[in-house]
């Protein structure tokens, strides 16, 4: 029996018909959408395998709302409809191979949940980057201050290095001995922050801090857990205030499940000012040759040339 595959899809300002054609690249999977119609009240998508998502959350760019409407949207999967795994997607995504090779991944039963993150505890260029997001709520204090560590720590370096979905800051070479000073000292009290007992946060020896992607793959039981986890007190007291959650909160559950992981189903080929840059024709190659089974971030228009080119000879359609 092949397996049942739900794709959710988070939608808010993106063209109909760029999720109608999303829609029917990943049929005949039935595709759960929320959509933000306080954001394009004029939304509309007509396909056959497409279920609304009912009251929606009011979502946006790095606000609590999207992580919200996340999990309003898995909790009403679990409660009205039969999957056996589910992948979140972006209007801007698409399959770079064809829906069989998901099925046949699922069906091969080696790995519970698909995602990447980084443990900013083992990852010195994660806990630089993304510390002063994760151990401090924003706008406090704190957050400032571990931001002003973190410019501290890498200067004026523009480097960078792409991981776990996201970017990081890459330590530079330093030249000086006081550059080479004052970047340990910033290393070592952002350690020290990163402490419960000094940072007054709530990671610890149980939940460890990640930070990665949201785009995440995961069969029924994950998606149940997370459910579950997501609704505690202690998360729903503390994710709301930090700084773009979602690359937060759902890499630390996923992390902290317990269950067989698995590498990202995504491609993302490079970034741009730490977003996904547009994928473009010179990318085709290195789609054609990656194991994922999605990229980001296609154009928004449904008649551009690496849209329909992936579709046609490396989906199939």
């Amino acid at each position: 029996m092949k397996p049942r595959i739900l794709f959710l899809i988070m939608s808010a300002v993106h063209p109909p018909e760029v999720v109608a054609e999303q829609a029917r690249a990943l049929a005949p999977h039935t595709v759960l959408l929320h959509h933000d119609f306080a954001q394009a009240p004029d939304f509309a998508v007509g396909e056959p395998n497409v279920v609304l998502v009912p009251d929606p959350k009011r979502t946006g760019w790095g606000v609590w709302g999207f992580t919200e409407g996340v999990f309003h949207s898995l909790r009403y999967a679990l409660d009205h409809l039969e999957f056996d795994y589910l992948q979140l997607l972006s209007p801007t995504c698409l399959p770079i191979k064809p829906i069989a090779a998901l099925q046949e991944h699922v069906a091969a039963d080696r790995t519970d949940a698909d995602f990447s993150c980084v443990d900013l505890l083992e990852e010195r260029d994660g806990l630089m980057t993304a510390s002063y997001r994760a151990f401090a709520p924003e706008h406090s204090l704190r957050h400032r201050m571990l931001r002003r560590l973190s410019r501290t720590y890498y200067g004026a370096s523009s480097a960078r290095r792409d991981i776990a979905g996201v970017q990081l800051r890459s330590e530079p070479l330093r030249e000086t001995p006081l550059a080479r000073l004052r970047a340990r000292l910033a290393l070592h009290i952002t350690r020290a922050w990163a402490h419960p007992a000094v940072g007054r946060h709530i990671f610890d020896d149980n939940l460890k801090a990640c930070f990665g992607s949201a785009w995440f793959g995961a069969r029924r039981p994950v998606i149940e857990w997370m459910v579950e986890r997501f609704a505690q007190p202690d998360i729903q007291r503390y994710f709301p205030r930090v700084r773009l959650p979602e690359e937060l909160v759902i890499p630390t559950l996923l992390k902290n499940s317990g269950y067989r992981s698995g590498p990202y189903n995504h491609c993302i080929v490079t970034f741009r000012d730490a977003n996904p840059k547009w994928l473009g024709d010179e990318d085709f190659d290195i789609l054609k040759r990656s194991p994922a089974f999605f990229a980001r971030k296609f154009p928004v228009e449904t008649s551009t040339p690496i849209r329909q080119r992936v579709l046609r000879e490396l989906v199939g359609i």
